[in-house]
Formats: C-alpha cells, structure tokens, sequence
C-alpha cells in the first residue's frame, strides 16, 4: 500500500455556508476539432442536464454551488479565481487527448496546492486512462484480468505473433486502449477468427493510435462502485454492493456486450442492470473490485467493470474507471440504490472527507469519517462551529473542529448498510486445481493434465469458508494461471498461501512452497503427497511403524502370467482387493479399486491395466473414518484426530470402503455441513452419480483424461456415515490412536483421513489400517464433511485452528 503524499494543510472558513466549486468539463463545440465524433457525442450526452442536477445536489446538501465549465483553454484562470478555505468537487473526467479536460486539471489542481479538493487525483486518473495501462497494473498486484495486449500501428504486423506469444485463444476482444463510453466497439468488435481480427484492428488503427486486443470473457457483466483512498492507512475503501448489467436475453450470444450503439440508444434495450443474488459472486465481485481499485492506486471514488467466464466461473477485470458517472439513469445511481443511498447522500460522504481536518498534521493524511453523536442534519447554516481566524489561515492551522458531529453521525449510519464491505481485510492465495471446462472452451483453460481439478460448488465453499473468518480469498488457477510466477512474486514472509490442490497437482504446488521457503502457508507437504498417493511406499511406512496393514503386494503388466506364484509366497488367496499403486481417481467414481474373487479376474484386471497394481487380501469388517489435523513431522506440533464415523455400506457392496474419500467428486442436494450444530446422527453420503445444484452458473462437468483407463466399479447406493455411541468409548479411542500413528508414519500435514476396518474373523477385533488418503475437500459433501458435521463442527472451524497453528489468525 502507498503512504499518501504530503499535502497543504486544509483550510475551511465557516460561515453560513459553504462554497462549493464543481469543476465540470464544458460541452465540446461543433466546430471544435477532436479526433473521433463518437467521442465528442458521447461527452456532450445530456451535459446540460447534468450540470443542473450537480447544482441541485449542492444546493440540497446547504452547500452553495458554483459550477465551473472547463476546458483545455480556461481551465488556470477558472482555477485560480477559487478561494482556498472553499471546497473544489473535481469531475472533469476527460482524457486531454480527446479534446476534454481530466488530467491537466488535477495536475493544476496539485501545483498549486489547493487544501480542500474533493475528486479522483492525478496518480489515480493517469492510472486508469489506458486500458493497456490498467492491465499491467492488474498483472503487477495479481488481480485477475483477461489476456492481452498493446497494438499500435507501428507494430500492427506483429499482431499474429503476438497472438501466439501470449497464448490467447479465439475469440478475441478489440478495443480502443484510450478512449471511452464504448467508442470503436461494436458487433465486430468480438473476432473469432484471423480475418475478422485483422479487419477489425486495421479499423480501429486508421481512426486512433492504439488497441488493446484480449481474450472476450463469454458470460454475464457486472459493476461495482467504490469509494476512499486506498492510499490513505486511515481511510476507509468502501466497495458498494456488485449490480449485474443483464442483457437481453434475445441478443446473440456473442453480442451481450457494450457497444457504442447499444449504450447511447435506448431505443434498443440491450441491457438493464440487476442485483447480483448468489452471495458466492457477490463477495468475490467486491474483493475483486477493491484489490482492481487498489492496484489503481483509487481515491475518492470510481466504478470497476467485471466479466464473468461463464464456463468456469472466474472473474476478471475489464477497467476502472476513475471520476465514473454519477446521477440520474447511471449504473451508479442504481448501485447507491442497492446500498439503500442516493446520488445526494453519496455525495455528502465523499464532501465530508474535505470538512475534516487532517488525521495527522506530520502527514497531513485524511481521516475518514468516524461515528459520532448528533441528529441528522447536513452542512448548513445551523454549524455549531466558531469560524477561522485570519491569524489560523495565516499560520495554516487547521480549525479545531471542520466537520459537524450531526454529519459525521449521518455519515457513518450509511455506512453500515450491510450490503457494503469496508476494507482492507488481510488477504489469503488459495491454490486450486482449475476448475472443470466445457468442450467448447479452447485452451489454455482445458489442460488438465491428471486432473479432478475441484468444481465452482467446492471452490466457492472455499472462498466462503475465509471469508466467514475475516480473510479475503485470492484464488489462483493451477493449470491456467501461472503458479510458480505468482509465488515468486509473494513473500515468503508475510504472504499467507494455502495449497487447496490434489493428487500431483497438490504435490507440486506443495514442492514450490518448500522450495521458495514460504513461512506463513497451509497446506499438505510434498512428502504427504508422495506417501499418501503411492500405495507401496504408504504400506511400507505403515509397516515400519508397526501398523497393521492387508497382506498385498505389487504386481506389474508383466507378473500376470506368474501371478500365482506371487501369491502364494505373500499367501494370498480370493478374495482380492486389487487397485492402481498410484492413487488415481476417475470424474465417474469414488473408487479405483475393485473386488476380484478368483485369481482369473486377478490376471484380467492387471492385463488392461498399464500401470502397476496393489493386491491385498480382502478384509471383512466394519469400516471407519478418522479426520486427522496437524503437523505429524513435527514431536511438538499439535495433532488433532476428530472422532471416528463408522461407514455403513450399501447392501450387496461388493466394493470395499477404500482409503480415497468417497464423497469427493459427487454433489448432493442433503448438506452435511453448516454453521449451527448438526443434530442427526446419521448422515447419507453422496451419489456416485454427479447431481450439480440447480444454479445456472455451473456447467455440467467436463475433464480431459490422459491417464490410464479406470474401472468404474462404485455402488449404485450410498454410504451413510454414523456417529459412534458412548458404547464404543474404547473402540474410538483405539481408532483414534491408530489413525494419529497412521497419519505420523506417512509424514502426514495439515489434514489427512484415515480409513481403518475392524476384521471381523479376528478374535481380538484387529485395526486393520486401509489407507491414508489427502485427497480430501472440505464443503458440504464427502467424509470430511460428515466427520465435521457429527462433530458438531464445520469447515471454518477446522481452517481457524489451522490458521492460528501459522500464528497468522
């Protein structure tokens, strides 16, 4: 975060009222020469209109409006007639370029050292004037924005190479990178082939100097204001609730975008703007817009366009717009809506930062408003308040008191609409498989390699679960975002990372971490990867520590014509329970393994197999599971071991419980997690079907598989999951004690579940540990679930203790 600049002492003589000057860029005359006509109308759009609703405003807030119509020419000696101890609103929101004051004014504004400015300053608006600008800001401060770059005509023959060089994929989104208001935008504007690239970026380069070329992001468009000074450490960022610009639903699906002819006519009804329902994407909308307004630099206020991948549910940032459009009929005013404000109430909290004096006379930083007692009023004739003296300006001290106690109180009451989310939280990275495709989404999206990357449901269960414990989530998308970048460009140090992924994902995210030293992070280490997904070395380790595992051993593709002489000196004999060395899992199952009753189905199952196998005797007996957390690698470390949950199997299973959790990969309509305690006893598990909710946003699942083939051998019925009863007191401490050895042996971190049966053909009711798995997921479905769940427990708890065990909760 920036330190604010050191500013001129504020000023303010109180009188009756206060001045107010609003700096407004003038309608640009017809003879006046700029260099596109499109934007010359899309500046003067109901100007005059604007200029009496701004005085109105004022007036309503007791101020006394002076509106101040500025232009390239005027803009000094309008600015210089302006008393310090009044108050200036900047709004000029042009671009100089365009023939429209913006820039040049806050550069004035700050030489000559005006101490009661109210607006977007010059390092936030020359932050947001390019597209192309925006974006390497984005890519700087990781904020999620789609793939792109730079063209201008110098460079107009390299577009294909760039193309390539960036990895981009069809279709692909052109735009001016400095202009506005949807300018140079239409129907064309989405290419989905070489040519109609070409042809639209040979259009656009005749009438400006440059164009940004990026990814389009197929799915819904949303808005989100944001005011305050990211800058300032005393400040509140105030991010409004997210609105959804809805588009006709009989547009064509490549059309549902803004286009010139579509924003400035009406008659069209291409769009109206909605609000954001899932409580999923409206807390990631606002995290995403404040961490965009932050890499900005943003103060005073500005709107932060977001695009939504419809596919995969992420995401991204098209722009923020500094100084955006306030009043009558703008996606703002129906955002202030949604907030429970009006444009007038909105713009006396951004006036009210100005009547306050400085938090801090070394640095002259900018309080925000602070509760405070008083009735409702605004600033008007009845301040309560002795004016400044001549010999206080002189000596550019600040009054005593600036803002009235009645419109501080004011002030903060709006801003505790729970709708809003103040800021700044601390902030995690959570690492994640990404997120499932449809066959339509080209690369760089669909490669996956041995991947059963997590779904939307189980990532948005994630970024819920931090939230809920005051963290805001960034997610990263191994396979699509560069992971080994991101972390390098994190702090060891201080970045808080969590690695959510599974299997070899997980393992080489895991192996990233201890590689750059990362201090603050959670998640399963690279040896638990290893150990819990390569059954052999599992069993070895088991056995080394004198746990007792199914006879097996491992056989190859080429041991199957003399599998019987393996057997025989394991003594082994059917039933077998056979399943890959390596622990994989198929989208369609629960299970990699299968019960094979003669030495036949044995031969059979190894000979299509392409990989080695691990056969064990197959053991009859009850099964339980145990949820295991903590750092096994270290002696001092706590380690805790939820209880036990018996699993109870579906009849004619000929499947056995395997080590993999069970639940992963299936939805369910009946939750097993919560945020109140869970009463029932037993809990139904997941289908090996998968079932999505009924939400729009999530697609049917799609993963490419390049790795050997499985069998689905998963019952037709589910597990449920039992609590034990007080009666097996002894039993489940005998499971927990066997499950925390377990989870030591294997090097096991953060969190693991240990499957155990009891034999039933043993005299003195034997353990038998089945496996460690760390492919687990925690949300509403699954054993980790249903393990919280009849704990009287949930995923945030269970995060919490893993957080503060990183001494960062």
């Amino acid at each position: 975060m920036m330190s604010p600049s050191k500013g001129p002492t504020r000023k303010l003589t109180l009188g009756s009222r206060i001045t107010l000057h609003l700096l407004v860029p003038d309608v640009v005359p017809d003879e006046t020469q700029v260099r596109s006509k499109d934007e010359k109308a899309s500046h003067n759009s109901e100007k005059e209109d604007y200029f009496k609703e701004l005085e109105q405003l004022a007036e309503e807030l007791n101020f006394t409006p002076v509106i101040h119509k500025m232009t390239l020419t005027n803009m000094n000696g309008e600015i210089d007639t302006i008393p310090n101890e009044d108050i200036i609103f900047n709004l000029c929101d042009g671009s100089d370029v365009d023939g429209v004051c913006g820039p040049s004014v806050a550069a004035y504004l700050e030489q000559k050292g005006h101490p009661n400015v109210v607006g977007c300053d010059l390092l936030f608006i020359n932050n947001t004037l390019t597209k192309a600008g925006m974006k390497e800001l984005f890519l700087q401060n990781m904020v999620s924005c789609p793939p792109g770059f730079l063209l201008t005509k110098e460079n107009v023959a390299d577009l294909d190479k760039e193309v390539t060089a960036w990895g981009m994929t069809y279709p692909l989104f052109v735009k001016v990178s400095d202009s506005y208001g949807s300018v140079g935008i239409d129907d064309q504007s989405v290419c989905h082939d070489p040519k109609g690239l070409h042809d639209k970026v040979n259009s656009l380069l005749a009438e400006f100097p440059n164009v940004v070329i990026e990814e389009y992001i197929d799915g819904p468009e949303f808005s989100v204001l944001i005011s305050g000074n990211c800058r300032d450490p005393t400040s509140q960022v105030i991010v409004y609730p997210p609105a959804e610009r809805a588009f006709n639903k009989e547009l064509p699906r490549f059309q549902r975008f803004i286009s010139f002819l579509r924003n400035w006519d009406e008659s069209l009804l291409a769009h109206h703007y909605a609000p954001v329902t899932d409580s999923n994407d409206f807390q990631g909308l606002q995290d995403l817009a404040r961490r965009a307004y932050m890499a900005c630099s943003g103060n005073s206020f500005g709107r932060v366009d977001v695009r939504k991948r419809e596919s995969s549910g992420k995401l991204y940032v098209l722009e923020v717009n500094a100084s955006c459009g306030i009043g009558k009929g703008t996606s703002s005013d129906f955002i202030l809506g949604l907030a429970g404000q009006s444009t007038r109430e909105f713009f006396q909290i951004l006036l009210s930062s100005a009547l306050k004096p400085p938090a801090d006379e070394e640095s002259n930083v900018v309080g925000s408003p602070v509760a405070s007692e008083g009735p409702h009023l605004v600033a008007d004739k009845e301040i309560n308040a002795e004016p400044t003296t001549e010999a206080e300006i002189a000596n550019d001290t600040p009054a005593a008191r600036i803002i009235p106690p009645a419109v501080e109180s004011r002030v903060n009451e709006l801003l505790k609409n729970p709708s809003l989310g103040v800021f700044p939280n601390p902030v995690v990275h959570v690492i994640v498989a990404a997120v499932h495709m449809e066959n339509e989404i080209p690369e760089p999206e669909m490669s996956l390699r041995e991947t059963w990357g997590k779904d939307l449901v189980y990532v948005s269960e994630l970024e819920a679960s931090f939230r809920s414990l005051g963290y805001d989530p960034i997610v990263h998308l191994h396979h699509f975002d560069d992971i080994e970048a991101t972390l390098a460009a994190l702090s060891p140090e201080n970045d808080l990372v969590v690695n959510a992924c599974l299997g070899q994902d997980g393992a080489d995210v895991a192996e990233l971490l201890e590689k750059n030293n990362f201090k603050a992070h959670i998640g399963l280490n690279a040896a638990f990867f290893r150990h819990s997904r390569n059954r052999k070395t599992m069993r070895d380790h088991l056995k080394a520590n004198r746990l007792r595992t199914p006879k097996g051993i491992v056989a190859s593709h080429a041991d199957k014509d003399h599998i019987e002489s393996l057997l025989i000196d394991a003594e082994l004999s059917p039933p077998f329970y056979a399943k890959p060395a390596i622990a994989h899992r198929n989208f369609e199952g629960d299970h990699a393994g299968r019960k094979l009753r003669s030495i036949q189905e044995l031969k059979e199952y190894i000979n299509e197999m392409e990989e080695n196998v691990v056969v064990e005797a197959f053991v009859n007996g009850k099964v339980y599971k145990a949820l295991v957390a903590g750092d096994g690698r270290d002696s001092r470390a706590d380690i805790i071991v939820l209880p036990a949950i018996q699993v109870i199997k579906p009849p004619n299973d000929d499947v056995r419980i395997e080590e993999d959790d069970s639940a992963n990969d299936a939805e369910t309509s009946t939750p097993v997690i919560t945020s109140n305690p869970v009463s029932p006893q037993v809990i139904k598990g997941s289908t090996s079907s998968l079932r999505r909710r009924p939400s729009a946003f999530i697609p049917r699942l799609y993963r490419r598989m390049t790795t050997a083939p499985f069998f689905l051998t998963t019952p037709e019925k589910s597990p449920t999951y039992q609590k034990m009863g007080p009666n097996s007191l002894l039993l489940q401490l005998d499971i927990q004690d066997v499950a925390r050895r377990s989870f030591t042996a294997v090097e096991g971190s953060c969190y693991g579940i240990v499957t155990v049966i009891q034999r039933e053909d043993s005299d003195n009711d034997e353990l038998v540990v089945l496996g460690v798995s760390s492919d687990i997921r925690f949300g509403e479905n699954g054993d980790a679930g249903a393990i919280l769940a009849l704990a009287n427990l949930n995923a945030e708890s269970l995060w919490s203790w893993l957080l503060k065990r990183v001494n960062v909760a």
